[in-house]
């Protein structure tokens, strides 16, 4: 992202499992007025970096970010108390869980995890597709 964005939404959930349905609503509805994006990739994205964060981090709390669309892309960043990164695990062709860095990879290349003074931020990019 070239220009620069602002922060459109941040909000603080505990990390409780209805916390995450929480986080991803607030986030597809800060998006809902801007045709060009995917929110469908918000929804599952911030699903399951939320859930990450309830299920991983061992703090109190998560911090959701989303940034005001900036050259064709939206950026969202999700903060918990933990500066563990996030660990790919391998699964069953069945398994219902342990793919959530393979849908970062796969619908939001180039995410990133930053560690901060409190625990550590990541971070995706989604693209717009090209329509206003």
């Amino acid at each position: 992202m070239g220009e620069r964005s602002y922060v459109l939404v941040t909000e603080r959930y505990p990390c409780q499992a209805d916390a995450v349905g929480r986080a991803r609503d607030l986030a597809v509805q800060a998006y809902a007025a801007i045709p060009w994006v995917d929110h469908e990739s918000i929804r599952l994205l911030v699903s399951e970096t939320a859930t990450n964060a309830v299920l991983h981090s061992g703090g109190r709390e998560f911090d959701l970010i989303c940034h005001s669309p900036c050259d064709g892309a939206i950026q969202i960043e999700l903060h918990d108390r933990s500066a563990k990164e996030p660990e790919r695990r391998t699964h069953a062709v069945l398994d219902s869980h342990g793919r959530g860095l393979e849908l970062l990879d796969l619908l939001a290349p180039g995410w990133s995890v930053e560690t901060t003074l409190t625990g550590k931020g990541l971070i995706f990019t989604l693209e717009g597709d090209g329509t206003a």
